[in-house]
């Protein structure tokens, strides 16, 4: 496992236990949120729906599925042309910090991506190359921002974050991964509270 991914789950297991240790309302358990996201990278984007069940008060355990559209033609060393598709989730904590008309957030979360890459290799030659690699991608990110309550139901808002993709299981020829900044844009629907 890389230095960077046991360092941030490490960091994520110690903000999840002290903040458990606390004691908990039970009516804050029943909290549930439901949402859609869209992010966006500099070579793609990732629409995702989302779900966030609060454990407290202010923090929420977060999970996404969605997918993953990624156009990497100038930000591979590997190939002139990487177009990439596919699919995955992410498991995360999110704190919650009231103010004004909603609330500040900042979270911590790691992804994890099936993603399929068609790459294209010396394209400026009579014998260009082509091929698609598989790829299992995992993605630690952090990010922080704000959202806005629309109504005592309704909230949306705006993130910022950074985060590091891993090809941790490659089959074919290698493809980008690398930092990448993410913005986000969310809205989200509480149901029960």
């Amino acid at each position: 496992m890389k230095p960077s991914i046991t360092i941030l789950l490490i960091l994520m297991l110690a903000f999840t236990t002290s903040l458990n240790a606390q004691k908990e309302n039970t009516s804050d358990r029943k909290k549930v949120q439901i949402g859609a996201e869209l992010q966006f990278y500099p070579a793609g984007f990732m629409p995702t729906i989302t779900s966030n069940f609060f454990v407290k008060e202010h923090l929420a355990i977060r999970v996404r599925l969605g997918g993953n559209f990624a156009d990497r033609s100038d930000f591979s060393i590997y190939n002139d042309e990487e177009k990439a598709k596919g699919f995955g989730g992410t498991i995360g904590v999110q704190r919650y910090f009231p103010y004004w008309k909603g609330n500040f957030v900042i979270g911590i979360y790691v992804d994890g991506w099936n993603m399929w890459t068609e790459w294209k290799d010396n394209t400026d030659t009579i014998d260009p190359q082509t091929g698609t690699t598989y790829n299992l991608v995992i993605q630690p990110w952090i990010n922080g921002g704000y959202l806005f309550e629309i109504s005592k139901q309704w909230n949306a808002g705006l993130t910022i974050g950074i985060g590091r993709e891993f090809n941790v299981i490659t089959n074919g020829e290698n493809v980008g991964e690398g930092w990448m900044g993410i913005l986000t844009l969310s809205a989200n629907y509480t149901f029960k509270k």
